[in-house]
């Protein structure tokens, strides 16, 4: 099998292994409801990292079986390459950075004025089950060890694939995930802002704390997603990765964590990290695949 059917097939499975992840363990409780009728400690609404050890272990294996699957079909096992990336990597400030920073506060606070509240309120007119299944999905896609899984594959396929791409991808996903991840938390406890299930009424739909803006969510998945919007040249991995960003940024506003002008914010930040550190590690001229 060549190494471009190699990483083909890798990349389905990933995908395959990603989608188990979002919906552990309902698999598990769907096959139960139909053939064994067992008693399980968990339900529809468990997820990945949020049950009892012993079903995430089981997805844990899995996920194991695949890094050993990958591994045994490797051209390489070379993670230096890796460092090599890091170490080239150079701290390139965008042109025009400060015009789309006052850009991006004026959106903003056009947003935090005119759209907050009566998108708010549509949210909640909207709710339904679909509603509430869709937003669980989304949600789980943009947190947990999902993100993580993504810049672990690409960084695992790249060395074991001999792709230099993927590799850049990984260091850029990760610094900018990073990245983003510390400067939400430090505006999120600079601001302090109520999340709107507050202000529809005391613990209407959730319990939280007063951390809404920004939103850690939303300014991960752009972040990620932005990585590969900026630097692949694969349309429709390009496409998918956005339309999941979004996906996630819409979701915390219909599950009433965040208002629409923090998600706005969030997406921001996470576009600008993601534009930055991109440029900064992926070389934008470049066109090689694999390393020497």
């Amino acid at each position: 099998m060549s190494i471009e059917n190699k990483r083909h097939l890798a990349s389905a499975a990933f995908i395959a292994l990603l989608a188990l992840a979002i919906f552990w363990p309902s698999p598990v409780v769907g096959v139960n409801e139909l053939c064994c009728h067992a008693a399980l400690p968990i339900d529809d609404l468990s997820f990945l990292g949020r049950e009892a050890p012993s079903w995430d272990i089981a997805f844990w294996f899995l996920a194991g079986m695949f890094v050993i699957a990958i591994v045994q079909t490797s051209e390489s096992r070379d993670f230096g390459e890796a460092w090599r990336i890091v170490r080239a990597s150079r701290v390139v400030v965008p042109r025009g950075a400060i015009a789309l920073l006052i850009a991006g506060a004026a959106l903003v606070a056009v947003a935090w004025r005119t759209a907050d509240a009566p998108i708010t309120a549509w949210s909640e007119r909207v709710q339904s089950d679909l509603v509430e299944d869709l937003i669980r999905i989304t949600n789980r896609l943009g947190g947990g060890m999902n993100p993580a899984m993504i810049v672990i594959f690409f960084l695992l396929a790249g060395v074991a694939y001999r792709h230099r791409r993927w590799i850049e991808y990984a260091v850029a996903m990760a610094i900018a995930g990073l990245g983003g991840g510390i400067l939400a938390q430090l505006v999120k406890y600079t601001v302090g802002r109520t999340r709107p299930e507050l202000w529809l009424g005391p613990f209407e739909h959730a319990r939280a704390s007063a951390t809404s803006f920004p939103s850690g969510h939303t300014v991960g998945a752009f972040a990620l997603a932005g990585v590969v919007v900026f630097a692949s040249r694969n349309l429709p991995l390009r496409i998918t990765a956005i339309v999941l960003a979004f996906a996630v940024g819409f979701s915390r506003i219909l599950a009433f964590r965040h208002w629409t002008s923090d998600v706005l914010a969030s997406a921001l930040i996470g576009i600008a990290v993601a534009w930055a550190t991109a440029r900064s590690v992926i070389p934008l001229t470049s066109d090689r695949d694999a390393y020497p």
